[in-house]
C-alpha cells in the first residue's frame, strides 16, 4: 500500500493526501528502520523518472534496522515527495516540515534503494518534553491520543516487544562524513546516507605510506655515498 501511494504522489503536481489512522504499535510493525535523531537539512532532487523529491538530512542518535554500525554512519537521508526545484513545485500535502535541531522519530520504508518517509508526516513524531518526562507527539494529530502522546521510555520499549530488539545508539565514525555528489542513491547492498568518505581517507593514508619509505631510503642512501666520497679523499690526498 505505501509503494503505490508512494508512486501516485510523485505523479501528481499537487496531491491531497488522505490518512487511514494506524496505531504507533501498528506503524512500528510496518516499518522498516526507526530512526530517533534530530533534522540538519534538506535539498530537493529529480529523480529518474524526472519527478521531484525532497532530501531531508538527519543525525542520529538511536536507531532500529538501520544498521549504522555496520556502515559506520551516523547520518541519514530520507526521501519525501514533492518539492521546488527552480520552476518546478511539486507540493505533497502532509510531508512534514522541520527546523534545524528539531528531535524528532522518523518511522523509514526502504523502496528502490532509497530511505523514504513511512506515512508521510503520520510516520513522524517530535520529541518534546513534558515537565520532567520526554513525550513523542505525532506531527499531523499531536493531540489525538490514539496515535500520538506516547512517553518516549514506552515507545522504546515497545519497538523492543514488537520488533524483537532495541533502539541502538549510534555512533560517531571516526572520521566526518560529507554528502555524496548523489548523496542517498547507493547500491542495493548498502544503505541509504552511507558515505564514502570513510574508505577515502583510508585509502589516501595508506597511499602515503609509499612515498614517505622512498624518501627516507633516498636520503639514507646518499648519506653512505657522501660518507665513501669523503673516505675516498682523504685517502688520496695521504
Amino acid at each position: 500500500m505505501f509503494i503505490r501511494l508512494l508512486f501516485l504522489f510523485l505523479s501528481l503536481p499537487v496531491g491531497a493526501t488522505v490518512f487511514q489512522m494506524q496505531s504507533v504499535d501498528q506503524q512500528i510493525k510496518e516499518a522498516d528502520g526507526i530512526v530517533m535523531g534530530h533534522f540538519l537539512r534538506s535539498k530537493v532532487i529529480k529523480l529518474d523518472d524526472d519527478t521531484v523529491a525532497t532530501q531531508m538530512i538527519f543525525k542520529m542518535n538511536k536507531e532500529h534496522g538501520m544498521q549504522s554500525d555496520m556502515f559506520g554512519m551516523d547520518e541519514i537521508i530520507v526521501h519525501y515527495p514533492g518539492g521546488q526545484l527552480g520552476d518546478l513545485n511539486v507540493k505533497i500535502e502532509g510531508v512534514p516540515h522541520f527546523v534545524t535541531g528539531e528531535n524528532v522519530v522518523l518511522m523509514i520504508k526502504s523502496v528502490k534503494d532509497r530511505y523514504w518517509g513511512m506515512n508521510l508526516g503520520f510516520g513522524t513524531f517530535r520529541i518534546i518534553n513534558y515537565g520532567n518526562e520526554k513525550m513523542i507527539v505525532n506531527s499531523l494529530f499531536p493531540e489525538d491520543i490514539r496515535v500520538s502522546q506516547v512517553k518516549l521510555d514506552d515507545f522504546e520499549s515497545r519497538v523492543r516487544a514488537i520488533k524483537g530488539s532495541r533502539l541502538k545508539v549510534v555512533m560517531v565514525p571516526e572520521y566526518h562524513t560529507e554528502p555524496d555528489e548523489n548523496p542517498g542513491r547507493l547500491p542495493a547492498s548498502a544503505p541509504e546516507g552511507k558515505n564514502r568518505a570513510i574508505a577515502s581517507k583510508i585509502d589516501q593514508e595508506e597511499n602515503s605510506v609509499g612515498p614517505a619509505i622512498s624518501n627516507f631510503w633516498l636520503i639514507f642512501l646518499l648519506a653512505i655515498l657522501g660518507g665513501i666520497f669523503r673516505f675516498a679523499r682523504q685517502k688520496v690526498a695521504k
